[in-house]
């Protein structure tokens, strides 16, 4: 009997074969590897200390001159795993085996969840732009067009019952509860499949986006110039980014589960942590200014931090979006 392991969560099933899908996760079988038989990353190979070679970082096109590849990018940050060696190209240049594929630098690699394309002998550790596992990436064939977006993943599978939430313990779990939205929402696939497909998110975002700054905007007016129409302005501009909320947050999860498989990568955690982060922000200006009124006419320093702090996690929020999008390839 052999032990497979889910590369999403970790998961490991016994059985002479993966499941069908991952009982904690939802995961789909191809995203099961044997437990203990995934390939190791292949050691640097040492060089004479005196031999000076040109590294690329694969990211954003650096090139390094020494015998080794520098630790970090000094550019984009990314780590040395992410460097290729540009004066090797005929290197180790035997003939591969029938039926192999050459192990060479110019080899492709899409991320399946954000559309990344790598360059090098193998698939990086981390996609630099949406934190996938290398488990998530696929080769590409040169007559393939490198920057195809990935089409939608299949969502995690539903929930079959009301039990499904919990645990064998009875613990109420994230994937049960993710499971158990999920089975209320495939029922209605059609509609989910034609928001993705006609930007049903990104539509969402720029709604309050756009109006936050001039939110912002307004409040600081009302405290430089003493001009109480101004900040009340600004307040009800507030009030209408809290209702926007709704749709924004959920448009988003729709996109993560249905386009984007449900991945929990760094990306996606630090986009829904800041999508959180703005609800709760605007939440307590609208309360603070039903609750005290003059605080929106003469807005105090601490009411315009709320708002500054507000606009910089949306903005944060919508770079990450962009490098979703906007990623260039390796």
């Amino acid at each position: 009997m052999k032990q497979w392991r889910c590369t999403v969560c970790e998961y490991i099933h016994k059985a002479d074969a993966p499941p069908e899908s991952c009982s904690v996760c939802g995961s789909e079988s191809s995203l099961f590897v044997t437990a203990g038989e995934e390939k190791q990353p292949t050691a640097p190979r040492p060089t004479a200390a005196d031999e000076t070679l040109r590294w690329q970082c694969v990211v954003c096109g650096y090139i390094h001159t020494g015998p080794e590849p520098p630790e970090k990018c000094p550019v984009c940050g990314a780590d040395r795993s992410q460097f290729i060696c540009l004066d090797r190209e005929a290197e180790e240049d035997a003939s591969p085996a029938a039926g192999t594929t050459p192990a060479g630098p110019d080899r492709k690699w899409r991320c399946t969840l954000c559309g990344y394309i790598h360059t090098g002998p193998e698939p990086p550790e981390i996609c630099p732009v949406c934190g996938a596992d290398r488990s998530l990436f696929e080769e590409v064939m040169e007559e393939e067009t490198a920057a195809r977006s990935p089409e939608p993943r299949v969502a995690p599978q539903a929930a079959a019952d009301d039990t499904a939430a919990a645990d064998a313990d009875g613990k109420i779990t994230a994937a049960g509860i993710v499971s158990k939205i999920n089975a209320r929402l495939d029922p209605h696939r059609s509609l989910i499949d034609f928001a993705i497909e006609n930007h049903a998110h990104p539509i969402a975002v720029h709604v309050p986006n756009g109006v936050l700054p001039i939110a912002v905007v307004m409040v600081i007016l009302a405290a430089l110039f003493d001009m109480p129409a101004m900040g009340l302005a600004g307040f009800y501009n507030m009030l209408f980014i809290l209702i926007s909320m709704p749709a924004v947050l959920f448009t988003g999860y729709l996109h993560w589960q249905y386009k984007f498989g449900g991945h929990m990568t760094s990306l996606f955690r630090a986009k829904l942590i800041s999508a959180a982060v703005v609800s709760v922000l605007a939440l307590i200006v609208v309360v603070w200014g039903f609750v005290d009124p003059q605080v929106a006419e003469a807005p105090t320093f601490t009411y315009i931090l709320v708002h500054l702090v507000t606009l910089g996690v949306a903005a944060y929020a919508g770079y990450l979006g962009g490098r979703l999008v906007f990623h260039r390839a390796g």
